[in-house]
């Protein structure tokens, strides 16, 4: 029984390690906790799913890009975009088809940015947490930017936990960073509108398997 809490204590602080500096491993697929800290998830996108609603995002499933392109336009009408933030070319000609203002940089005063649209590669089921490649989005955060953030990733994207999407970056990306921003509730409605830019309502565009980011 000691034995087993040691190891279980010894591969925590591993993980802790990985997390806090992972640049610092050259192979993160070396060394690894040998043992399971958690049980073993039977349905990825089931549990990502659930984390991440429950955590106070939202999700929005598209079978294909054209329904992507539909919802992002929805969006954009309904809640009155001035301008948002372009975080990859691919989007910003989306934007540009759609006739939605955009910049491809944070401006000095970013109150004129209504939101943020992203790419991610990297879906965390067991927290419901979303990774953000620092090389893909090309801002060191994309938190405290606009009340709004965006992101449009795959269901073949969800990981089971964060050890993976770090072995996974490792592997994808060399040694660029991850960010992982995880979502909290907050109301958005027009008598008690509760997002700030600290604290944004998250909504992802979801592409089902068979589908691409376009990127």
């Amino acid at each position: 029984m000691a034995s087993d809490l040691m190891n279980f204590v010894s591969d925590k602080e591993y993980i802790r390690r990985v997390i806090k500096n992972p640049a610092s491993h050259t192979n993160l697929q070396e060394g690894l906790p040998s043992k399971q800290l958690f049980t073993p998830i039977d349905n990825l996108a089931m549990e990502f799913w659930r984390n991440f609603q429950e955590k106070g995002g939202q999700i929005l499933k598209c079978d294909n890009s054209q329904e992507r392109i539909s919802f992002l336009q929805k969006l954009a009408k309904a809640q009155q975009y001035n301008f948002v933030l372009s975080t990859h070319p691919n989007i910003s000609k989306e934007l540009e088809s759609l006739h939605i203002n955009y910049v491809n940089s944070i401006p000095v005063n970013n109150n004129n940015v209504d939101a943020v649209i992203a790419l991610s590669t990297t879906l965390v089921a067991r927290n419901g947490s979303i990774g953000f490649t620092q090389p893909v989005s090309r801002f060191l955060t994309l938190s405290n930017i606009a009340k709004d953030l965006i992101v449009i990733s795959r269901m073949r994207d969800i990981v089971p936990d964060i050890e993976d999407a770090l072995v996974k970056n490792k592997k994808n990306a060399e040694d660029a960073g991850l960010e992982f921003l995880t979502p909290k509730p907050v109301l958005a409605q027009p008598d008690n509108d509760q997002r700030t830019p600290r604290t944004p309502r998250i909504i992802l565009l979801l592409l089902s398997e068979n589908e691409s980011k376009n990127h």
